[in-house]
């Protein structure tokens, strides 16, 4: 049996392959055009291969598991934890990849389905687009404020804006004209992504349940069942918890135990549209206005929104 440890580039996958004797058998370097991948797939066939995890590794990941290769994903921060070192090339990191396959030393990580990332890139556009929009409202009212012209609470509404706009300079004025241009092209794309992902949500059975929950709309559905991509590889509730980055930190020492601030190596996305959510369901239902208060009472606002997140 040989080991193959793939280290994957948007251009190019370098490529080692072990023996069960941990020697070096084979090293060669495949451009990732469809006839590179076709050899490195020729290459990989008999052997047991792994992978980083890496924004360029789907492709390749995709390939080998079509032409029926044993390949597994490498969870990227683990195999840094087992494998540091000083010395860091593509040839040594592949190297390393195949020498903990072959002692089965591999941290994996979960690879959704294409169907799944297709979902989860409609959700994330959808969270670009409102992000885009806040930074452009945002230098709006920067430059209101450097020109000293207070703006109402409710400005990017059309009318607002234009009574705004006219207190300007004309050189001030354009700048401002041309962003509320841009808002005004970023809400029309948005709310064509909303149309997009309420189509895909109703037809994703985890997400229509996830939908009958206090304060969770289409969006937050499908973008949850997208990252979940199944609860049952969760072995309990409390490690869906944990995936979502809504329990403390642990550090323990011989009999001393410290709990810390919520993890931010975890899943971002799913803990703040968790909290999100978690402020419309403490508005609209009584079990989960009932934990933030009781919480809240104890441990402030910002942990009772936490737990009611939690308990969702």
């Amino acid at each position: 049996m040989l080991y193959g440890g793939l280290d994957a580039h948007k251009d190019f996958v370098q490529a080692c392959w072990v023996n069960g004797k941990n020697k070096v058998v084979r090293e060669e370097r495949f451009e990732t055009t469809p006839s590179g991948l076709h050899d490195l797939c020729e290459a990989a066939r008999g052997s047991r291969c792994v992978i980083e995890s890496s924004t360029a590794c789907f492709q390749t990941y995709d390939a080998l598991r079509e032409a029926k290769v044993r390949v597994r994903v490498a969870h990227p921060l683990r195999v840094k934890a087992i494998a540091s070192a000083k010395i860091k090339t593509d040839k040594i990191d592949a190297r390393t990849l195949a020498e903990l396959e072959r002692a089965d030393l591999i941290p994996e990580a979960h690879v959704p389905s294409k169907e799944t990332r297709d979902l989860r890139l409609l959700v994330r556009q959808r969270v670009f687009l409102t992000r885009q929009a806040t930074r452009l409202k945002n230098r709006v009212r920067s430059i209101f404020l450097k020109q000293g012209t207070k703006t109402p609470r409710n400005l990017f509404t059309q009318r607002a804006l234009n009574d705004a706009i006219t207190q300007l300079s004309c050189s001030t004025k354009l700048a401002v004209e041309q962003l509320a241009s841009q808002l005004r092209f970023l809400e029309e794309q948005r709310r064509e992504v909303n149309a997009a992902i309420q189509l895909a949500a109703e037809s994703n059975p985890d997400a229509v349940l996830l939908k009958t929950m206090p304060g969770v709309g289409w969006f937050s559905a499908l973008l949850l069942a997208a990252e979940i991509d199944g609860v049952q590889r969760f072995a309990d509730a409390e490690h869906l918890q944990s995936y979502a980055g809504l329990v403390p930190s642990i550090r323990q020492s011989g009999s001393v135990t410290h709990s810390g601030p919520i993890s931010k190596q975890s899943n971002s996305l799913m803990r703040w549209v968790l909290v999100q959510d978690a402020w419309i369901a403490v508005r609209y239902s009584k079990k989960f206005r009932k934990t933030f208060t009781r919480v809240g009472r104890k441990r402030g606002v910002k942990k009772a929104i936490i737990a009611v997140a939690r308990k969702m």
